[in-house]
C-alpha cells in the first residue's frame, strides 16, 4: 500500500497512563470519575488515560507508557487530545480536544457500538450534538457532560436515535483500517470528523489496538478532508478510486453546495 506523506503533516504519538480507581457508585451520567453513567465497582482496576502528542519526537502512532518518558520530560505543549477508559472493562469514558483547537472543537457526546456479528468485527463511534443530548438528559432529571462516551444502554435511556446523529466513524479494530467516516450535511466544516478521528485513534492507543489507517478508496469530500488533515504520517493510501457521495438525497435538500462538494 502506498502511503504518501503530505506536506505539513505532523506525527501523532500517545502517552498512556493508568490512574488509581476514583468515583462514587451511582454517580450521574458524565460525572467526574463515573464515566458513562455506570457506577464504579469496588474492583474497578482504575482509569486508563492517553494523551495524543503532535510532535516529531517519536514516530507516528507510537504509544509510550508514562513511566517510559525521560525524567522531567514535558509534553504539554504538543498535546492535542485526551481519551479516558476504564482499565478493567475497557469502557470508553471521555474524549477531549486539547491545545490550539480546543476552543473551536465541537461539543459532542459519543456512543460506542461494537458490531460483533460482522466479519471482521467492527467498532463504531457515533456522535450526537451535546445540546441535543442535554435536552434529553434534562427531561430525565440528569445530565451528560460534553465529551462523554455513553453506553448503548444509556443512549437508549436518553432516547438517542440514529436519525439524530451528527457523524460516525467505523473501523476494523483488528487491523486499524477506517471503513467509513460520515458527517451529517448540517454539521460539516465544524471539525466533527477531526473529533471522531481523535476519539478513535485515542481508543486504539488506550486498548493497544493497531493505529488507524485508510486505503485508496474514498469520496471526493473524504479526499478533501484528508488533504486538510495536519496530523498523522504515512496513514493514507494514495487515491485509487473515487467512491460515490454518501449523502442521502433527502439529507442534501436545501443544504449549501459547499457542504456537499469539495469546492475549495
Amino acid at each position: 500500500m502506498s502511503t504518501p506523506t503530505l506536506p505539513g503533516r505532523v506525527p501523532v504519538w500517545w502517552v498512556r497512563q493508568v490512574r488509581r480507581a476514583a468515583g462514587a457508585p451511582g454517580a450521574p451520567i458524565g460525572a467526574p470519575g463515573a464515566g458513562a453513567g455506570v457506577a464504579t465497582a469496588a474492583h474497578d482496576a482504575g482509569t486508563v488515560v492517553v494523551h495524543g502528542v503532535a510532535t516529531d519526537e517519536r514516530p507516528d502512532g507510537t504509544v509510550v507508557d508514562v513511566g517510559g518518558l525521560p525524567a522531567g520530560a514535558a509534553v504539554a505543549a504538543g498535546r492535542i487530545g485526551r481519551v479516558t477508559m476504564r482499565a478493567g472493562s475497557l469502557q470508553l469514558l471521555t474524549v477531549e480536544v486539547l491545545g490550539e483547537h480546543a476552543a473551536a472543537a465541537p461539543r459532542l457526546v459519543l456512543v460506542e457500538r461494537v458490531r460483533r456479528a460482522a466479519d471482521p468485527v467492527t467498532t463504531e463511534l457515533v456522535a450526537f450534538a451535546h445540546e441535543h443530548v442535554t435536552a434529553r438528559a434534562t427531561a430525565l432529571g440528569t445530565y451528560v457532560a460534553a465529551g462523554t462516551v455513553v453506553t448503548q444502554a444509556d443512549a437508549a435511556r436518553l432516547g438517542l436515535r440514529s436519525a439524530d446523529q451528527v457523524g460516525a466513524l467505523r473501523w476494523c479494530p483488528s487491523t486499524g483500517q477506517v471503513l467509513e467516516v460520515y458527517v451529517a450535511p448540517a454539521h460539516r466544516r465544524r471539525r466533527v470528523a477531526m473529533f471522531l478521528l481523535l476519539a478513535a485513534e485515542g481508543t486504539c492507543a488506550a486498548r493497544g489496538w493497531p493505529h488507524l489507517w485508510g486505503d485508496g478508496v474514498r469520496t471526493a469530500l473524504g479526499e478533501a478532508m484528508l488533504r486538510r488533515l495536519r496530523y498523522g504520517v504515512g496513514r493514507i493510501g494514495a487515491l485509487t478510486r473515487l467512491a460515490p457521495p454518501m449523502t442521502p438525497p433527502a439529507d442534501a435538500a436545501g443544504v449549501p453546495r459547499r457542504l456537499l462538494e469539495p469546492v475549495d
